[in-house]
């Protein structure tokens, strides 16, 4: 009777306690709110950005205590990630108390802020991907491998692209984006389609937890399509801080037309001060071609590392279609790289956001509820 009466009437009103461990700070937690509600209402800097599930920056463990997914948290978390506990705060409604801990030193550099930016440039990189740049009406500070939420008026929601470029020290008073298009896609339809110099844009940024982490591990980075912009970005930034740690770079594309930045990647190469190695895989170049590179996908390079790299001492930065990142996932995981050194920005378009809907049978681990 109790259960139908919560179920007429909303559900239960109880309330729950959660414990931070690694910020050291407790709070109330309610049936309606998430995770990250709860805390941001309580006062508590808890790191986020993006509140919808895509972006990774909530990210954190559940060490105990039960929580339902409002979205799926697979999008965003891999396989290993879920299996150790890893939830997103910004997704988690609360069934129990809950003991929660929160990485130090992800919170970002940069406030959130809005923007106006008008069209400044625009540049066909490949058959499918365009370089897009904006004049803001202020500068910006934001760190490289973040993205931001670009508006159209005729559109309801925001895109979110990844800078490709390094902010310079005083802030950017332009940022750049490589757009890939995306078949019916309202945003790429209005790129690709039509002149649009002049129009000014809404912005909000920067956003992503995506950013290079201070080590002194190799670098090893993998990326596909678009996912260069901001592993472009993180490398360059990298050159002008005086990184000296050793590069590995894979990247994959379809055929020879769709590798691009080039110029950028070899002079990128030659200012290194250590070891940096590109290692550029097609996957549907014809077999007749003068290619002599890799072939196949780009995460089966990760099985047979570059001269001596050991993976498992590496810090690994991910980004592109979540295909990819999966593959490189289960690569990465068989050569023992710990999870903690592993950072990814898998890039969904508009229909696969909408295809991440809310489902009430699942729990913390992406299970069926007993």
């Amino acid at each position: 009777m109790l259960k139908r009466l919560q179920t007429l009437f909303g559900g239960s009103t109880a309330t729950h306690n959660a414990v931070l461990l690694g910020l050291e700070q407790t709070f109330e937690l309610t049936p309606k709110d998430t995770v990250l509600q709860a805390a941001l209402a309580a006062g508590i800097e808890f790191p986020h950005h993006c509140t919808v599930g895509t972006c990774g920056t909530c990210r954190c463990r559940l060490v105990e205590g039960k929580v339902r997914a409002v979205l799926d948290f697979s999008y965003t978390l891999s396989a290993q990630e879920l299996a150790q506990g890893y939830i997103l705060a910004c997704q988690a409604l609360p069934k129990s108390d809950l003991t929660i801990e929160v990485e130090l030193g992800v919170a970002a550099a940069h406030a959130t802020e809005n923007y106006v930016g008008t069209v400044a440039s625009v540049a066909q990189l490949t058959p499918d991907i365009m370089e897009m740049s904006l004049a803001l009406d202020r500068p910006m500070l934001y760190t490289a491998g973040q993205f931001a939420e670009i508006f159209l008026p005729h559109l309801e929601r925001h895109r979110s692209y990844s800078f490709s470029t390094a902010c310079p020290p005083d802030g950017a008073l332009a940022v750049t984006f490589q757009i890939r298009r995306v078949a019916g896609g309202a945003f790429t339809e209005w790129l690709f389609d039509a002149d649009h110099l002049g129009e000014a844009l809404a912005l909000r940024a920067p956003s992503g937890s995506f950013w290079l982490r201070p080590a002194a591990a190799p670098i090893v980075c993998v990326a596909g399509g678009s996912g260069m912009a901001p592993i472009l970005a993180l490398l360059e930034d990298c050159l002008q801080r005086g990184e000296t740690r050793p590069v590995t770079y894979y990247y994959g594309a379809r055929k020879q037309t769709d590798l691009y930045a080039l110029e950028r990647i070899e002079a990128l190469a030659n200012r290194w001060p250590t070891t940096f190695d590109f290692v550029p895989v097609l996957s549907e170049e014809p077999t007749d071609s003068a290619w002599q590179g890799a072939r196949g996908l780009v995460s089966d390079q990760l099985s047979a590392p570059q001269r001596d790299l050991n993976l498992a001492e590496a810090h690994c930065y991910l980004c592109g279609p979540p295909p990819m990142i999966d593959a490189a996932l289960v690569q990465l995981k068989s050569n023992a790289v710990p999870v903690e050194n592993i950072h990814y920005d898998k890039f969904l378009d508009a229909r696969q956001l909408d295809q991440n809907q809310p489902d009430p049978n699942l729990d913390s681990r992406g299970g069926a509820m007993p």
